[in-house]
């Protein structure tokens, strides 16, 4: 079982060969046949991460501005209850 016979390992071989031959010529002909058609925007996409980037940052900033954690100095001040 999954042995194959001399003539289904031709048929195989004829089959995976001509579809070698046909990629190699799609292969060949893509570049010349198809154009670009617009210039890449990488600008565009650098202006949109580059935004993001600013206001994650401007974010964090105004958050640990606006929370001010204070560490206690000492574990007796952390157990105190506040006033």
């Amino acid at each position: 079982m999954g042995r194959l016979t001399l003539e289904e390992r031709r048929r195989v071989f004829l089959i995976q060969q001509q579809a070698r031959c046909e990629t190699l010529a799609l292969m060949s002909t893509l570049p010349t046949a198809a154009a670009p058609s617009a210039p890449p925007r990488y600008w565009l996409s650098h202006l949109v991460k580059t935004a993001m980037i600013v206001a994650l940052l401007g974010g964090g900033w105004l958050a640990y501005h606006t929370v001010e954690f204070h560490s206690p100095a000492s574990v007796v001040e952390a157990l105190l209850p506040r006033r």
